[in-house]
């Protein structure tokens, strides 16, 4: 009997595994750019919770200290930070998308190559779609992954570091308000990644079949005359554009649900401090 993983990295075909090996095998080689793309991801995070602190002390200028000098040149610092802010996301931007062409470019190469040393008996099991789908959605899914993983350890990671930083800074009790949302959030989502896991791969194994037929239907478009297989084609291609059609509105749905959640949760925390911010200024003054 097969023995289940224990541990997440214990699964050959796991997230893990799989994130691991395309940072070794893709995202190393370009480690000088992503580290450039992650310098001004840090100065895009400042920039944007410097603007969260500025922000309370142009009110604290103008409702408090009554300092119009003091507002003149937050508002100037402000607009530096904005441009600082415009510029330096502009660049990591540039920056992840030129290696992410680089990236597909050299995968799309390399299955080529791979395909061409393959012997006549490894085309005979295979349909050629599976090798479209794999040159196109195959290749590009790699730049999707690398992508997402730089911005949400550069960008992301940074800024809630800067925004929770600012937070402390300004009212320790009132961000921990902000912090009660998070843990039912990530259990949710949580459960909620697993589900689109499986959508995704129906979703491409789906639009391999549309493509199959397709390409069936157009180079045997003699056969199809001849034998008036029109018919039969159309309700063939019909049934996988109707399936990869369902699959997209269950994972329309499903990607979407956190939506409602978030919503709600960030509700209730910034009811909970408007309660505490009115009571702070009623209560103590």
């Amino acid at each position: 009997m097969t023995e289940l993983p224990t541990k997440i990295t214990d699964d050959p075909s796991g997230a893990a595994i799989l994130i691991r090996r395309l940072i070794t095998e893709q995202g190393a080689a370009y480690w000088r750019r992503y580290l450039i793309a992650f310098l001004l991801m840090g100065v895009s995070a400042g920039a944007t919770a410097g603007s969260a602190w500025i922000l309370g002390q142009v009110i604290n200028k103008t409702y408090v200290d009554k300092d119009v000098r003091g507002i003149a040149l937050l508002s100037g610092a402000t607009v530096l930070i904005f441009i600082l802010k415009g510029a330096a996301t502009y660049g990591h931007q540039v920056i992840l998308s030129k290696i992410s062409n680089a990236i597909l470019a050299n995968n799309q190469r390399r299955l080529f190559a791979k395909l061409m040393n393959e012997s006549v008996a490894f085309f005979s099991e295979r349909h050629s779609s599976e090798f479209l789908a794999r040159l196109t959605s195959g290749a590009y899914s790699v730049t999707q992954v690398l992508n997402l993983l730089i911005n949400a350890l550069g960008r992301d990671l940074l800024l809630l570091f800067g925004l929770v930083t600012v937070m402390l800074m300004q009212d320790p009790y009132m961000a921990l308000l902000g912090f009660l949302v998070a843990p039912p959030a990530m259990l949710v989502l949580r459960k909620l990644v697993k589900r689109i896991k499986g959508l995704a791969h129906n979703q491409f194994t789906g639009t391999a079949d549309i493509l199959e037929t397709m390409q069936e239907s157009l180079q045997g478009i003699r056969t199809v005359k001849a034998f008036t297989l029109e018919q039969t084609m159309g309700e063939r291609i019909d049934a996988s554009i109707a399936a990869v059609e369902g699959n997209a509105n269950k994972m329309a749905r499903v990607s979407n649900r956190s939506s409602p959640l978030m919503e709600t949760l960030g509700g209730f925390a910034v009811a909970g401090g408007l309660m505490y911010g009115g009571y702070s200024v009623v209560a103590m003054g």
